[in-house]
């Protein structure tokens, strides 16, 4: 099975709480828990989760640690005992709803990178008004070409 980034991410959202995805990363991720604030949403604390362990390759670890932490919604949702693998998003050849599963990116963005295609490189994204550095940043290492 395939999983995406955004997989992982709607599967924090969805099976847990504020307060128990809070536990989780402070009992296993305690680096992404020292960056969390009072007043950050649990989909933002998932989005710093997955961007964490995605950079640290540490995304079989964090699967691992779902498994375990909750092994009927994990089954139900990555069917069980497979190892699935991250899939990242081509900017050539997605759709706009796969780009939107980039970080930062709403339905407009999403669109103007589909209309600004080919790319020959992901740094080729500044071309795109509401696309600079910091937002580049933020989804370099979620999607490629």
């Amino acid at each position: 099975m395939t999983v995406t980034l955004a997989d992982i991410r709607r599967f924090l959202v969805d099976f847990f709480s504020d307060e128990e995805l809070t536990g989780f990363c402070f009992d296993r991720f305690h680096e992404v828990y020292q960056n969390f604030t009072t007043d950050m949403t649990v989909g933002r604390k998932a989005l710093q989760l997955v961007d964490y362990c995605q950079r640290r390759d540490l995304i079989p670890a964090l699967l691992a640690a779902l498994r375990t932490e909750r092994p009927e919604p994990y089954r139900r949702v990555f069917g069980g005992e497979t190892k699935p693998t991250v899939q990242r998003v081509n900017l050539n050849e997605a759709t706009v709803e796969e780009m939107m599963n980039l970080p930062g990116i709403g339905q407009a963005l999403a669109a103007a990178i589909v209309a600004a295609r080919p790319f020959s490189a992901v740094d080729e994204l500044t071309r795109i008004p509401g696309i600079g550095p910091k937002r580049l940043t933020a989804m370099r290492d979620w999607c490629n070409v």
